[in-house]
């Protein structure tokens, strides 16, 4: 996993060969204030969806998997906690849904928890189980979220 801010993403370019691809589609998404939807960047490749919800209490969100994509996720607007932890340290809950690229896992107490506000994200590879989109507090506030899947 890497939380950083967008203008620290050119730090991660090496990463993988499409993050400067899909860090300037982030970048024109909030300057031209792209409506929910769902975007195609490179095809199956990298496509993204822009989002806006309110936080989730723990209980009600869900620890999730990928195999086959990077997730980064942007927040535009707002602020969420994102819990995250190894695949190793991870129960698988629901067996593999292929087609949507997902698995859920039960929750765990080895999670670490970040506050991810405006202008900062979190990239999470497929060894990084995820429980994103938690309430900052009890007054949930709107979020807006730019997520970009990256094939590997």
């Amino acid at each position: 996993m890497i939380f950083d801010t967008l203008q620290n993403c050119e730090k991660y370019y090496g990463v993988h060969n499409a993050f400067a691809k899909a860090f300037d589609f982030i970048k024109k998404a909030v300057e031209e204030n792209y409506a929910v939807g769902k975007y195609e960047i490179d095809g199956r490749k990298i496509h993204a969806s822009v989002q806006e919800y309110n936080g989730k209490a723990e209980a009600d969100a869900k620890y999730e998997g990928h195999r086959k994509y990077i997730d980064i996720q942007y927040i535009a607007c707002g602020a969420e906690y994102m819990q995250v932890v190894d695949v190793q340290k991870a129960t698988l809950k629901t067996d593999y849904n292929e087609e949507k690229d997902v698995e859920f896992y039960h929750d765990s107490e080895k999670a670490g928890k970040i506050l991810v506000e405006a202008g900062e994200y979190g990239i999470f590879f497929p060894n990084d189980i995820h429980k994103p989109a938690l309430a900052v507090d009890s007054n949930s506030a709107p979020i807006k979220k730019i997520l970009v899947k990256i094939a590997l």
